[in-house]
């Protein structure tokens, strides 16, 4: 059996197949898992708490985890720790979701591949290796054209109330927002990222408003100048995203690569099932 999981800031996708008759058991969904944020008993409790999931885990001879913030040894080696006390059987590989994305949208082919989802992030893949011309700086320095970084923006936007009038209003009927309130669940709380991602979806109910999406326009510009345009190979190879914010936003993502004389390459909202299949073609790689 094979699970394959996907895990941003805000939630893991998992898909479990059985390798011999390349049939899909199950997906499942649960919190994002990262080492940046998670702790040992807050992911096996979520992993408990998953029926399914609880069910099979015992049967599973091969787990790949891609994850947010799975960016060196020592964080691959805290999650794979902890998963090793639940899929107790399981040869587990534990990466950066940056190769889970580069891998579901390049497969063996160069490019740069990108996340546009709760958090964002760039690498240009050799169809081998990564290579990272910018650093990801996380929600408070970066995360450029990400959901947070949108919802950062509508925040501080309404706040100082720079809102149009029309949006201004939407968004105090739709939400229960004040300084306070921002402040604790942005410094003193858990999880500010999937907070502020939330608010994203302000975002998409007004895609169509002028503001609006001149706000999104310049989010994916801002983006695409800092972690795309540096690299040198951004010239002739395409540049392909992953997440949701990609997907829900793909017309104005599209202008904005256009704009910058860029390669538009592949959009997927989930690199789940392009990983999936990459792994049953590819059965030494398990």
């Amino acid at each position: 059996m094979l699970l394959i999981a996907d895990s941003g800031a805000t939630k893991t996708n998992w898909i479990l197949a059985n390798t011999d008759t390349q049939n899909i058991v199950g997906e499942y969904e649960t919190i994002g898992f990262s080492p940046l944020f998670c702790t040992e008993e807050q992911v096996l409790e979520a992993l408990r708490n998953n029926q399914a999931l609880a069910a099979y885990a015992h049967i599973i001879d091969n787990l790949y985890f891609f994850g947010a913030g799975c960016s060196s040894e020592e964080r691959c080696a805290k999650m794979r720790n902890i998963f090793t006390k639940f899929f107790t059987r399981a040869n587990i590989l534990v990466d950066h979701d940056m190769l889970g994305a580069a891998i579901a949208l390049c497969h063996n082919n160069p490019g740069i591949a990108c996340i546009l989802g709760t958090g964002s992030n760039s690498v240009f893949y050799d169809g081998k290796n990564l290579y990272e011309e910018t650093p990801a700086l996380d929600f408070i320095l970066g995360d450029e054209g990400s959901g947070t970084h949108l919802g950062k923006m509508i925040v501080r936007l309404y706040l100082y109330k720079r809102l149009p009038a029309d949006l201004h209003a939407d968004f105090a009927a739709t939400y229960e927002v004040n300084k306070e309130i921002v402040l604790q669940k942005v410094y003193k709380e858990m999880n500010p990222k999937r907070y502020l991602a939330s608010f994203a979806r302000f975002a998409g109910k007004h895609e169509q408003h002028p503001f609006m999406r001149k706000l999104v326009y310049d989010c994916f510009a801002e983006f695409l100048t800092y972690h795309v345009c540096i690299y040198p190979q951004s010239s002739y190879a395409p540049v392909h995203f992953a997440g949701s914010v990609a997907h829900y936003f793909d017309e104005i993502l599209q202008s904005a690569v256009t704009d910058k004389q860029l390669i538009m390459g592949r959009i997927i909202q989930k690199p789940i099932y392009e990983l999936l299949n990459y792994y049953l073609k590819n059965k030494s790689a398990l």
